[in-house]
């Protein structure tokens, strides 16, 4: 004889499984079917562009259709997605003398950086990055960079070596940018690898997000004389 199941033991079941569907299969349909994709990286979306600057000599300062900010991969709810936050809130200059980048300064205001949610927009203008204390990041070219009379012309890419300071903790970082020209503008795009404790920067995770222990600072630099 099939043993009888009491009615108040099924909907807890009921209630439990329900539950269970809504916590697992809630986080994805939201990443697949809601959610926005995260927008390509700048080097990504990056197009080789055949043109030619005569004489990059002078100063050059960033201008409005500039971009800075992060991705993060995330895991939410056991979903993997890519977390991304950017700003045009960018401003500094690059000075060029003879095919050499002699000083760069670019300064971000962080309090601007804004991503697809605004729970993790929160987050980082408090805990993570603490935006109150720290308003502002900034990048100091250490090394001038040598350039080639080939790089006034189409795309290339250069070493570089700076001073990075994230949540006012400052530290040397190597990287690679790469550099084109566009209806008399120069366009540097690059990224820089972020452990998150060499800048004494809290590991984003919380409970049912987790990330891993670095992201990427990304870039789009649009100079203009």
């Amino acid at each position: 004889m099939t043993p009888v199941v009491p009615r108040a033991l099924r909907l807890g079941i009921i209630v439990v499984l329900a539950i269970a569907l809504l916590v697992v299969g809630g986080p994805w349909v939201y990443i697949n079917f809601v959610r926005d994709e995260a927008p390509e990286s700048f080097l990504d979306e990056a197009t080789a562009v055949v043109a030619e600057l005569t004489d990059p000599s002078g100063m050059w300062k960033v201008s409005a259709d500039s971009q800075v900010g992060y991705r993060v991969d995330e895991v939410l709810f056991g979903q993997n997605v890519t977390a991304v936050g950017r700003t045009s809130a960018v401003t500094g200059e690059v000075t060029i003398a003879d095919l050499t980048v002699t000083t760069a300064r670019f300064e971000v205001d962080m309090t601007t950086v804004t991503s697809d949610e605004p729970k993790r927009d929160a987050r980082f203008a408090s805990r993570i990055m603490d935006t109150l204390n720290y308003p502002t990041s900034a990048f100091v070219l250490d090394t001038p960079i040598e350039l080639a009379a080939e790089s006034t012309s189409g795309s290339t890419s250069h070493a570089a070596r700076g001073t990075l300071t994230l949540r006012g903790a400052s530290k040397s970082v190597d990287l690679t940018v790469t550099s084109s020209f566009s209806d008399g503008r120069i366009v540097v795009v690059g990224e820089i690898p972020i452990v998150f404790a060499d800048f004494g920067i809290p590991n984003p995770s919380i409970p049912g997000i987790s990330t891993e222990d670095s992201g990427v600072l990304e870039f789009n630099l649009v100079l203009e004389r």
